[in-house]
């Protein structure tokens, strides 16, 4: 539908301006104002995956077999039909369906509420960075009063079961993620959650725990929100390029070391940039321990802020790494400790068949979303978490803060201040030495031979896609502005993207392209040739 409006507004605006003269003002307001609703969509929620590169190979070849043509229903149909047979054969054997109308918890919570509440709560897990505990954790605490150990062994719980059926989604349709930091923030992640859940989790009581949670991804928040107003910058759509190896491997500590026989292990141990994602892995497994959720938001602000990974890349890596997390989370908490929360049981029952088709529903989405929509759901939900602690919590008063939990008002304000201030502090610092990081990149893509200016002063450039494109250009500015901007004729408008690539090569799209980087833009076509235009 928007392809066919966006060739109406073509015609209407370039090949037949004369069509307008003569019609009345109303109706050229109307369908100016069509046409500019119709590029808004287009660009901000119809952006188009971001692929790998042997999906976009196979995508493109006319004889590409039918699980390819149609991985997107396969990608949702396969767990969506796992989970739904296990779980009405035990929903079934047990007669168990009366648990949806069954009041659980200490508040009598009815648990088809969290049904409703998942809803939204599995999409948004989906399609962005935050997690299902990201809703889960504050409406359960927040609004529903369940104590918050319950409410952090759901979130586990149903994210081993939503947020794998996404993961898989999204490696079905070949979403291109960033494997670097699945890996190595899963291997500080773990460590950290069972630190977490052993030594501070039970030192937190549960006004600390709610104000702690919201305050940190608040700060990031802003962090992200300020870094999204900077236009032009440049983001990556990967931690190690293939063409381009020395990016990843100029972090070695040891380099001569790795050139020796049977030492090449030591680069991948020995890495600075390695050791980054390991910490950031920890750190949010603490967090996860604290709330159910916390190490796919960690990666995504390192992988954002610092390693300047467009959001495109970073979404679907956060969300394939929760699910790995989650997973170990659950089974420790189970096997490992005294065992999952019986009251989290009750709720698990009656989210699962609803979580198992939003959370991959939200993984489709997300993937076609431009990433200035990705980070606005990070700025909304975590500003709606903000908000919705301190109208709860009051921290400022004893209603919560007060000698029955075990909380100082003073001591609970001063504290979350300070993570505040430090968080705030913190993610710029990242970000400063993400630009650092950037300058350092284009050295190393000079000396390679490769040219990273892209050339800012034509307005329309035909861009080749090839497998060298690893980053892009960051517009922030509005289509309509876009639109607007004067253009030079340079024989050709339109230029060949990413967007789907094309089921089974129908759908290649084809595009206008602006130099501030609406689209992607390669850093390099042949070494010392510069961009192909």
């Amino acid at each position: 539908i928007l392809s066919r409006t966006a060739r109406t507004c073509t015609t209407v605006r370039v090949l037949a301006p004369h069509q307008g003269v003569g019609r009345p003002r109303s109706e050229r307001a109307a369908i100016e104002s069509l046409c500019a609703m119709n590029n808004f969509c287009a660009k901000y929620f119809c952006e188009g995956q971001k692929l790998s590169k042997e999906a976009a190979a196979q995508l493109e070849a006319d004889d590409a077999p039918w699980y390819i043509k149609y991985r997107k229903q396969i990608g949702i149909a396969i767990p969506f039909t796992l989970v739904h047979i296990v779980w009405w054969s035990v929903m079934g054997a047990n007669d168990d369906f009366g648990a949806f109308t069954k009041e659980v918890g200490t508040e009598k919570t009815p648990a088809f509420y969290m049904s409703i509440t998942m809803i939204f709560g599995s999409m948004l897990a989906g399609a962005t960075s935050e997690g299902g505990a990201a809703v889960a954790f504050p409406i359960m605490t927040l609004v529903f009063g369940i104590p918050p150990p319950v409410a952090r062994d759901f979130s586990y719980m149903i994210q081993s079961v939503g947020m794998t059926a996404a993961a898989f989604t999204i490696l079905w349709m070949k979403v291109q993620v960033e494997w670097k930091s699945i890996i190595y923030c899963t291997i500080g992640g773990v460590c950290g959650l069972i630190f977490g859940l052993e030594k501070v989790a039970p030192e937190l009581t549960p006004p600390y725990a709610k104000m702690y949670f919201v305050t940190i991804w608040a700060s990031f928040a802003a962090s992200l929100f300020y870094l999204n107003r900077l236009a032009g910058r440049k983001v990556y759509l990967t931690l190690n390029p293939e063409h381009l190896p020395e990016v990843w491997n100029s972090a070695n500590l040891f380099p001569e070391k790795t050139r020796e026989p049977g030492m090449l292990w030591l680069k991948h141990v020995a890495n600075w940039k390695a050791m980054v994602l390991i910490c950031a892995g920890f750190l949010g497994g603490i967090f996860t321990a604290m709330s159910g959720s916390g190490i796919d938001i960690c990666s995504f602000a390192v992988l954002t802020l610092f390693f300047r990974v467009t959001e495109k890349t970073a979404t679907p890596t956060s969300v394939v790494l929760m699910a790995v997390n989650t997973v170990v989370a659950a089974l420790y908490r189970e096997y490992g400790m005294e065992g999952l929360q019986e009251d989290a049981w009750g709720f698990f029952k009656v989210c699962t068949p609803i979580v198992v088709a939003g959370a991959p529903l939200g993984s489709l989405f997300g993937s076609f979303l431009h990433r200035l929509v990705l980070a606005a759901f990070v700025y909304v939900t975590d500003f709606a978490q903000f908000v919705g602690a301190l109208y709860v919590v009051r921290p400022w008063t004893d209603v919560k803060c007060n000698e029955a939990t075990d909380c100082n008002s003073t001591h609970i304000c001063l504290s979350s201040a300070s993570i505040m201030v430090a968080g705030l502090a913190c993610f710029y610092v990242l970000q400063y030495a993400g630009e650092k990081l950037i300058h350092k990149n284009d050295e190393i893509e000079k000396s390679a031979g490769w040219s990273p200016d892209i050339p800012r002063e034509l307005s329309i450039e035909k861009i080749k896609i090839s497998e060298e494109k690893w980053s892009e250009v960051a517009t922030n500015e509005s289509f309509a502005a876009q639109e607007a901007r004067p253009k030079r004729d340079l024989g050709t408008k339109e230029a060949t993207v990413d967007a789907e690539a094309g089921e089974g090569g129908e759908e290649t799209s084809r595009a206008v392209v602006a130099s501030t980087g609406e689209i992607a833009l390669t850093t390099g076509g042949s070494p010392g040739n510069g961009p192909e235009l």
